[in-house]
């Protein structure tokens, strides 16, 4: 994410609390693919999961980025 998106999105998130709650949910994500990244070369399940979580973390931040480029239009 670029700096100044990143700057726009923490400005967003302070007055925006769906922003705010799909950041949380993202950076949370974040922490749980990193996790399963070690075993995803070891297990077919865990790299199943790891697709999955990163999945559904892009679909979070693609969700957050549709918001802010409406900040961005304002």
């Amino acid at each position: 994410m670029e700096k100044v998106d990143q700057q726009l999105l923490t400005k967003v998130a302070s007055i925006n609390p769906t922003v705010r709650s799909l950041y949380a949910q993202h950076r949370k994500l974040e922490r749980r693919v990193a996790s399963f990244e070690l075993y995803a070369k070891y297990s077919s399940s865990a790299a199943l999961k790891h697709q999955e979580l990163k999945k559904q973390k892009l679909r979070g931040m693609d969700t957050i980025m549709s918001i802010l480029r409406e900040y961005k239009a304002d």
